[in-house]
């Protein structure tokens, strides 16, 4: 069969050039930031024509799509099976997707009793259109703040809902965007945030609802200009901390207040933490008896955590209990209480070959390592516990290991299963992927990164000679760790006879905040150099050839594709770019970008612009250049990353590319950047997956490959 056609749809280009700090920058593409204009409208149905005309000629992708749906009956980290549980007074609350169903479904019990669906979102509306964003159950568990937006809006509207009854008693409330919730101990209210009216982006603010009354009239209690805004409340109401911070993981203000009854709505906050020049960050944890412990990276690159005294809270004060060493990464720490009601402290920390915990008293003294579910590079994620309680719960994952839920019992010092994933009895608590053949194998490679190591996990079946195709990503942003965790993707390709590789580069968060700075803001292409010093270290080891390599990523990571792609094209042979910015530009105007300056940079600074323009996807396409292929993807609105950016790119990409391999875009309505319904995120995966295969030179099926259909074969857990 001929290829089809990759002639593309018209898309003049316009002469706007925007001079800024002595530079002119073109910007021919700048009518597609407008998706209601009718040019626009015409050339979104031309791509969506290309895109099926191609999308046909996919051989593989009904394979691969049921190869991810038997891996995902797992959960995923797209599609949760189960999350660890949030006890408050006799109930617990937690969320459950069961094999088969599109959205997970929020579950309660009481002690001793066998759970029921409190909240299932299909029952809210069936066209799989609504998503329930968060929850929160109030101390005592009668009450339940949830809130749901529609389409990917992500603008939610916040109901009160009585567990026991299932009937909605306050609300809606609309907040603006998602926010924390903060119930005060008698349950007769609640601390959220809003947005204020005004230009973008909006002060936010921490207002206090009573129960039944207008929340119109709901008192701001706090507010500041910066975008990430937290708060959370002690057990016992004695505190509030509110935490406020220019860009995600960029450095926090942390506020402490003490709380009077009656007058909740005067709060007496203190700043006792200001790392927003450092660019460090803490968080209060409350512990039995009124004490207070911090977690902070301040003078501590790995984590730290120390004891806080309450009648002088301030971060010069802090105690020093813990500090985590090199390179292990303090990623979770909540506090137990013993039955001789003293403090115990148990720790969640991250190695590049696994996860393990520790346990510690309440000063600080080690009492042991506590054996970690799993064998290998593993992530421990969701550390929790209930308040006053002796025991905590997480979730674990490792590459070939479906995410499931352990209980840590501070009297037995051992983890247990808490739930099985999915109720299949045919499932172990080792969530082994059941082929015909070996489970993957995981390889841990170092490729330079600087003046340092970076690293690389290659997952692949065992005893099959490379090269192969292969399939690379990384994140890179916001100090963001990319661990080792259950991919239904991963394992898809992998069992389709593909390589899959995940790297960690400057910019996220494997080695702690000094490897953030090393790729943040004017530092930000030290995480593009590092992914593409990651491709090429595959390449030189043997295990793929550029013929053979795609790359992948979505959000940040998309765009260290995107950047990646137009630097060093002659690496790769196809590129799937989902929902990133590539306008670096132009970026704060749209969405949240105005809140990423931090991680970014700001392109209104002069000397931030030309590190900008140096690696900024949309003004790095260069005519006549031979690209590999590429497939965009974007939902029609996305409230965060705006699709503008995947618009401008696509059009400049397929102006540009001076190779026969094609520029592609999909674009999907009803979804945003967040969840959506199973079967949506099966396809847009499985588009993406056998895209990759079809330039890559995948073949199927590959010898002791399994058949699709044989789901229980495929994935157990």
């Amino acid at each position: 069969m001929p290829p089809p056609s990759k002639a593309y749809p018209p898309a003049r280009r316009v002469p706007v050039v925007q001079r800024m700090h002595g530079h002119l920058i073109k910007d021919p593409y700048r009518w597609l930031e407008d998706p209601a204009s009718a040019d626009c409208a015409a050339w979104l149905e031309g791509q969506a024509a290309l895109l099926a005309t191609h999308a046909s000629t996919w051989r593989h992708r009904p394979l691969l799509r049921e190869l991810l749906e038997a891996f995902a009956a797992g959960g995923s980290a797209a599609v949760p099976a189960v999350s660890p549980p949030v006890i408050r007074g006799p109930r617990r609350f937690y969320l459950r997707r069961a094999a088969g169903q599109e959205m997970p479904v929020l579950m309660t019990a009481d002690a001793g009793q066998a759970p029921s669906a409190l909240l299932d979102p299909l029952a809210l509306d069936p066209s799989a259109l609504t998503t329930l964003d968060a929850w929160r159950p109030s101390w005592s568990g009668d009450l339940l703040a949830y809130q749901t937006s529609r389409g990917g809006d992500e603008q939610p509207a916040l109901h009160i809902l009585n567990v026991s009854r299932r009937r909605v008693v306050d609300g809606p409330l609309r907040p603006g965007r998602i926010t924390p919730i903060a119930w005060l101990p008698d349950d007769g209210g609640f601390y959220y945030l809003t947005l204020a009216a005004g230009p973008f982006p909006p002060r936010r603010q921490v207002r206090l609802h009573r129960l039944g009354t207008d929340p119109d009239h709901d008192p701001v209690v706090f507010a500041t200009d910066w975008p990430h805004l937290s708060i959370a409340i002690s057990p016992h109401g004695h505190g509030l901390t509110i935490s406020s911070a220019p860009g995600a993981q960029c450095g926090n203000r942390l506020w402490l207040s003490p709380l009077v009854p009656g007058r909740e709505h005067i709060l007496d906050a203190r700043l006792i933490h200001d790392g927003t020049q450092a660019h460090t960050t803490a968080m209060i944890k409350f512990g039995p008896g009124g004490c207070l412990y911090a977690v902070t990276d301040a003078d501590a690159p790995y984590g730290r955590v120390c004891a806080v005294e309450p009648a002088d809270p301030h971060s010069s004060r802090w105690r020093t209990l813990i500090t985590a060493d090199e390179p292990a990464v303090l990623s979770g720490c909540v506090p137990l209480t013993g039955a001789d009601a003293q403090p115990y402290l148990l720790l969640s920390l991250t190695r590049p070959n696994g996860a393990e915990l520790r346990l510690h008293d309440g000063e600080g003294g080690f009492l042991g390592a506590i054996p970690a579910p799993g064998h290998g590079p593993g992530t421990i994620t969701g550390l929790t516990c209930p308040p006053g309680g002796d025991e905590a719960y997480f979730t674990y994952s490792d590459f070939v290991t479906a995410p499931a839920v352990y209980r840590f019992g501070l009297h037995e010092r051992r983890c247990r299963p808490w739930i099985r994933p999915t109720g299949d009895r045919r499932t172990a608590a080792k969530g082994r992927p059941r082929r015909e053949g070996r489970a993957p194998e995981v390889t841990e490679l170092s490729f330079p990164c600087g003046q340092s190591l970076g690293h690389l996990y290659v997952i692949a079946q065992p005893g099959k000679p490379g090269p192969r195709p292969a399939i690379l990503t990384a994140y890179g942003g916001f100090g963001a760790s990319f661990r080792p965790a259950y991919s239904p993707t991963t394992l898809a390709w992998v069992a389709a006879g593909g390589i899959y590789a995940v790297a960690a580069v400057r910019g996220g968060g494997e080695y702690g905040n000094t490897w953030h700075a090393a790729g943040r803001g004017i530092n930000k292409p030290n995480a593009m150099t590092d992914f593409i010093a990651a491709a090429r270290h595959l390449i030189e080891l043997g295990w793929t050839t550029p013929g053979q390599l795609a790359i992948k990523g979505a959000s940040h990571s998309g765009l260290l594709v995107a950047a990646a792609l137009t630097r060093a094209p002659e690496l790769f042979a196809a590129a799937v770019c989902s929902d990133a910015p590539t306008d670096l530009i132009r970026y704060p105007r749209f969405g949240l970008g105005p809140w990423w300056k931090t991680e970014l940079g700001d392109p209104d600074l002069p000397d931030h612009l030309p590190v900008l323009l140096s690696y900024s996807p949309y003004h790095q396409v260069r005519p006549g250049t031979p690209y590999p292929a590429v497939l965009l993807t974007t939902p029609r609105t996305d409230p965060r990353v705006d699709a503008m950016h995947i618009r401008k790119f696509t059009a400049a990409l397929q102006h540009a590319t001076g190779s026969d391999r094609p520029v592609l875009m999909r674009c999907e309505d009803g979804v945003g950047h967040g969840p959506r319904a199973a079967s949506r995120w099966y396809d847009l995966q499985a588009d993406a997956l056998a895209f990759c295969a079809g330039h890559t030179g995948l073949e199927w099926p590959p010898a002791g490959s399994p058949r699709p259909g044989s789901g229980s074969r495929c994935c157990r857990g």
